[in-house]
């Protein structure tokens, strides 16, 4: 039985196709097509390709029946190999073809691996840690506060469609194609091809790690004390800021309440025809980089809440703004 299963498993590998586009495919093919790689080195390229996935499937699947995950890390090895030779190639296929020729395969996929690491590591710190924790009893008390059940539900840092961006890295896979401030506009998961799109989600994880550190800068301790609580909304941080927008604008203080009847107000006194009104826009901007300034946060920080601040106005001015 276990000769069977491996037998399988090896047969998975050798059945698995290189995907055209990745980086790996063409430099193949732009071996071939010069003659730089002799059909007997490409398929022993092809042989230790398939040894590390065979490796991968061994380290990472816990059920060997289960073809589908086999055939995940199986293209998985391929990915990584080619992110591997495209960065050390520097994208230049007749310095890739030569690698090839002198460079152990496995060289590539360790460079590979080491790459997508850092950013799975990032990755599994933001699901652990991404939310705004309720005080603890005895932080309550010392505030005086008595809340229910439902308002003690910690506040994601991310939204609904940011938590699937995040588990598809863990399975090397990403749903966006371009850098969002906040990710409203994303695809089914897909296996990364290219090194720009590592870079890519290298940025996008860096915008949620801003926000987090965003933040946490302002005075929580009322939070959950908010009515209704922020965690029932699908986007809590982008209503949390346009709480602290409007309360600035019509009061002139820091505090998070927002009701529609003072969110009409400030529709009434902030935008024209869906368009916030620019002066108005700056003064908020410029509020919230001298705030960040004050609290001696990195320029990171600074330069990615005030592009956040600047969407929520935009998002705000959509959803008021006639069809």
């Amino acid at each position: 039985m276990h000769q069977t299963t491996k037998t399988n498993r090896f047969s998975l590998v050798a059945e698995s196709s290189l995907d055209g586009r990745l980086f790996l495919a063409q430099a193949l093919a732009h071996g071939d097509d010069l003659g730089g790689i002799p059909r007997e080195q490409a398929d022993t390229l092809y042989q230790n390709i398939a040894a590390i996935a065979h490796k991968l499937i061994i380290m990472k699947t816990s059920d060997l029946s289960d073809e589908s995950a086999l055939r995940t890390h199986i293209q998985t090895a391929f990915t990584l190999t080619s992110l591997g030779l495209e960065y050390g190639s520097k994208g230049d296929l007749d310095k890739a073809v030569r690698l090839l020729c002198k460079t152990r395969v496995v060289k590539f996929f360790q460079i590979g691996n080491t790459l997508t690491e850092k950013l799975l590591d990032r990755t599994r710190h933001l699901l652990e840690n991404g939310a705004i924790l309720p005080p603890t009893p005895d932080e309550e008390n010392i505030l005086g506060s008595t809340h229910t059940d439902i308002e003690t539900e910690s506040i994601q840092i991310y939204t609904q469609m940011e938590l699937e961006f995040l588990k598809a890295l863990l399975t090397y896979r990403t749903t966006i194609g371009t850098l969002q401030v906040t990710i409203r506009d994303a695809d089914f998961p897909r296996s990364f091809i290219h090194l720009t799109e590592i870079d890519t989600i290298d940025r996008q994880l860096a915008n949620i790690e801003n926000r987090a550190h965003y933040v946490q800068t302002l005075p929580l301790e009322n939070l959950f004390a908010l009515d209704p609580p922020l965690s029932i909304f699908p986007n809590p941080i982008e209503r949390l800021t346009l709480g602290l927008i409007i309360n600035l604008v019509l009061y002139r203080q820091i505090d998070f309440q927002l009701d529609e009847e003072t969110r009409q107000d400030f529709h009434e006194l902030a935008y024209v025809g869906g368009e916030i009104r620019q002066s108005l826009r700056q003064q908020l901007l410029d509020w919230i980089s001298q705030y960040l300034e004050q609290t001696h946060q990195p320029e990171a920080v600074k330069t990615y809440a005030v592009a956040y601040w600047d969407d929520c106005l935009r998002m705000e001015g959509q959803r008021i703004s006639p069809e």
